[in-house]
């Protein structure tokens, strides 16, 4: 299931989309999330999934998978089986771990085994990049830099907000996390644990206001 999506969606020239993910599979399943956002431009409608990666290593790497539509989990797999294959010459053994349902969303855990020598030679480049010599960036730079930041404890306390979020909702500093805002993507738990053990290319948490007078 969902092997020929892959070759239908290439007449409509996403194959074109597909094939500049990244150089390796892994890049492929570590930017799915943004392809998907890409996707509602076109599908404002659609109820995208959420992915991500962990426990990655030269020979594969897990995946989460969540969604609150039922009955594509094996279609998503032999889209991605079918990905590897076609945009990678590279075969992808899955296996699901585990499958539950928390409230409408359903969680999948899945063991995807693959030649991802990738990866040790990104770790490998990243070690390199980095100079011990490098000045730290300050907080008012950064706050500046990224204007609608959120920087939370451990207890989800919002700690300080960035210079144009600090502009439109000044009152927040100091409240819960969970009490402002709605954890929107990733589709995971709005917990220190889940928050910071999610690690993605762009590292980006989007969060909605559930407030009116904050």
């Amino acid at each position: 299931m969902g092997v020929y999506f892959v070759s239908f969606v290439g007449h409509y020239g996403y194959d074109r989309v597909l094939g500049v993910l990244g150089r390796h599979m892994r890049d492929f399943l570590n930017g799915l999330d943004n392809l998907h956002e890409y996707l509602k431009f076109s599908y404002p409608r659609m109820k995208a999934p959420s992915f991500f990666c962990e426990n990655e290593t030269s020979s594969g790497l897990t995946l989460h998978y969540r969604s609150t539509r039922r009955g594509f989990l094996w279609y998503t797999i032999g889209q991605i089986r079918e990905v590897g294959r076609h945009f990678y010459q590279t075969d992808v053994e899955i296996e699901v771990l585990k499958e539950e349902t928390i409230f409408d969303t359903l969680h999948v855990m899945m063991q995807l085994t693959f030649d991802n020598r990738a990866f040790q030679l990104d770790r490998r480049q990243n070690v390199q990049r980095i100079d011990k010599n490098m000045m730290p960036v300050k907080a008012f730079l950064f706050l500046e830099i990224f204007p609608f930041c959120i920087v939370f404890d451990e207890y989800l306390v919002i700690r300080t907000i960035g210079n144009s979020l600090l502009a439109v909702m000044p009152n927040i500093v100091g409240k819960k996390l969970t009490m402002v805002f709605e954890l929107t993507k990733p589709l995971i738990e709005c917990t220190w644990r889940a928050v910071s053990g999610f690690k993605i290319h762009s590292s980006v948490l989007f969060f909605k206001n559930i407030t009116c007078d904050a």
